[in-house]
């Protein structure tokens, strides 16, 4: 479950829409004129009530500093934190990280840009990575660095396995470019569009060789998924 702090009711009640879509229930406080006292104490008491695996926190609330809720979050709770705002100076996403934040999102914000870094941090959180994973009868170990498929197995690149990795947790659903390139390179500025397509040709070529001919499905305009392998 996700915990929301944002004040504004269109935005909260827009994260709270897209996240549950795709994953991820959330809870919403609603009332922020109150002091910061009043809702450091009831964040409080949400974090005590149910497991919350990340925080939503808007640095600017309409009666309260962000900065210092995540303090006081951090002071009960390792919980991971990504920061929402509409500032931009580089000393306020200093100290935020500082204030012990995750990652820092300036607002407006993509949707999907967000999802990938929240997907990323909760890998990171729950990864197992002696398990494997699975997806239509395709086995990924990524501990290894494998691949399996009908008693035979492939090593994988770093990045293949990566790759794989994100869309088999997003099994069933179309992982835009955006958010994949987001998600291998965190930093989309740096990576184009072309040299993901070049990866993913790459391990189309590979997934070839071990039987699947159509396992990682392009999806015109809007992503690649991975699917039964229908031949």
């Amino acid at each position: 479950m996700l915990l929301i702090i944002e004040d504004n009711p269109n935005i909260r009640q827009e994260l709270s829409d897209y996240l549950e879509a795709n994953g991820h229930p959330s809870v919403c406080p609603d009332h922020f004129s109150c002091s910061q006292e009043e809702l450091t104490a009831e964040i409080r008491a949400l974090l005590e009530a149910a497991p919350v695996d990340l925080i939503l926190l808007d640095i600017g609330l309409e009666a309260c500093d962000g900065l210092k809720l995540c303090r006081e979050i951090r002071s009960v709770s390792s919980v991971p934190v990504i920061f929402l705002t509409g500032r931009v100076s580089e000393e306020d996403e200093l100290t935020g990280i500082l204030m012990g934040g995750d990652d820092f999102i300036r607002k407006p914000c993509s949707l999907p840009v967000l999802l990938a870094r929240i997907n990323r941090i909760l890998v990171r959180k729950n990864q197992a990575p002696s398990e494997s994973i699975h997806a239509f009868g395709v086995s990924l170990n990524v501990l290894m660095g494998q691949i399996s498929y009908q008693e035979k197995t492939m090593e994988l690149s770093k990045n293949e396995v990566k790759i794989l990795y994100y869309l088999f947790l997003n099994k069933g659903h179309v992982v835009t470019k955006d958010s994949l390139i987001e998600y291998l390179w965190e930093n989309k500025f740096y990576v184009d569009e072309n040299i993901l397509n070049v990866n993913l040709s790459r391990l189309r070529r590979r997934l070839r060789e071990l039987g699947l001919e159509n396992f990682i499905k392009t999806i015109p305009k809007k992503g690649v998924m991975v699917q039964e392998d229908k031949q």
